[in-house]
């Protein structure tokens, strides 16, 4: 069994789509560990502001196949295929870390280097799991986010 952190945001009927979401990881995986609920304004464009989490789970899969369902969750929920990078989402499920993995495994660079770059990843992580160092990282994620520089984005707790 490998322990996943996935990281899941939405724009786009928020707060619906991602406990719709929730719902359908639950589902396929069972229950999950969650982190509080982040609010945040979208980075690289204009738009909605997201709503994201974290959430912990445990699957035999292999990382491709699991790749391969979650997004096969993003276009059930309707992402379409070439969305741009910077857009909106009505519900994206990205692959953080599984177990201590750590650089490319299977076209997937764990962990994922946005984990480190934006705080609606690293922010409900450190709230989740404060004492948790990532795959080649020295420092837990508390003292990741407390150094964390914070720059174009602003966030803060929500609910639900």
């Amino acid at each position: 069994m490998s322990r996943v952190y996935l990281s899941l945001g939405s724009n786009i009927d928020a707060r619906s789509n991602i406990k719709a979401g929730i719902e359908a990881l639950n589902a396929r995986f069972g229950e999950m560990q969650l982190s509080p609920v982040v609010e945040s304004e979208p980075v690289g464009f204009v738009g909605d502001p997201f709503i994201n989490l974290m959430t912990v789970l445990e699957t035999e899969l292999p990382i491709p196949e699991l790749s391969k369902q979650l997004r096969q969750m993003e276009y059930d929920f309707g992402r379409e295929d070439n969305a741009p990078k910077f857009s909106g989402r009505t519900l994206d499920i990205d692959i953080v870390m599984v177990d201590q993995l750590h650089g490319e495994h299977f076209d997937i660079r764990l962990p994922r280097k946005d984990l480190f770059e934006h705080g609606y990843m690293l922010y409900p992580l450190a709230l989740m799991e404060p004492d948790l160092v990532p795959p080649g990282q020295e420092k837990t994620v508390q003292e990741l986010w407390a150094n964390f520089p914070f720059p174009e984005q602003k966030l803060w707790l929500t609910e639900l």
